[in-house]
């Protein structure tokens, strides 16, 4: 699990196939303070602790929203990442939590599906034009023995432990404080509604 400020990733890497176990992102929000509102939460009655996952799930969608434009924007493969920015669910939580990638299909130019996790981390970071040409191979260049496939964009530049990405976590680098603002004040309205019914 990576943090990022306020906000925190796990990502998860399956095969490159079309596997059901393909590659996710988990966003959710992770921070003191938020941990110490959610056990101020576990207090209150059961209509307080419903309320918060709505505000959670309004949030996470609007998020969602967000990320399908980023990739409809991204510079590199922007129907790509669409594709993968489809997969984008919402999970009811009483945090605004999303996961990216998965086992949702992709249908290929030559028939193939794959999973839109196998193509999350190709989209989001890049890829070395060597490693993508090894690993996409299509039927008719495995079968000629020929390497090619998908394509996707050259490595993102490096910036702290790892890459800066290209269009999950710019956006989500601009937006955290934003989501845990936005949050937070909506927390502290659906708890003074629940101390003054």
């Amino acid at each position: 699990m990576a943090r990022i400020g306020s906000v925190t990733t796990r990502s998860s890497r399956g095969a490159t196939t079309s596997s059901s176990n393909a590659g996710k992102i988990t966003v959710r929000l992770d921070d003191s303070d938020v941990k110490a509102i959610l056990r101020a939460f576990t207090k209150m009655d059961k209509q307080a602790s419903t309320d918060l996952k709505d505000l959670s799930k309004e949030i996470a969608g609007d998020l969602v929203q967000d990320f399908r434009n980023s990739a409809r924007s991204t510079r590199w493969y922007p129907k790509q990442a669409s594709f993968v920015a489809q997969s984008a669910r919402v999970a009811r939580d009483r945090t605004p939590s999303i996961t990216i990638g998965g086992s949702k299909r992709y249908s290929t130019s030559d028939g193939r599906r794959i999973a839109a996790g196998s193509l999350l981390f190709l989209s989001e970071f890049g890829s070395l034009p060597s490693k993508q040409r090894e690993r996409f191979r299509n039927r008719k260049q495995e079968k000629a023995g020929k390497l090619g496939g998908f394509q996707g964009p050259p490595r993102s530049p490096a910036e702290g432990r790892g890459n800066r990405g290209y269009w999950i976590f710019p956006r989500l680098r601009r937006l955290q404080s934003d989501i845990l603002r936005r949050w937070i004040n909506g927390a502290q309205k659906v708890a003074d509604v629940w101390k003054n019914p």
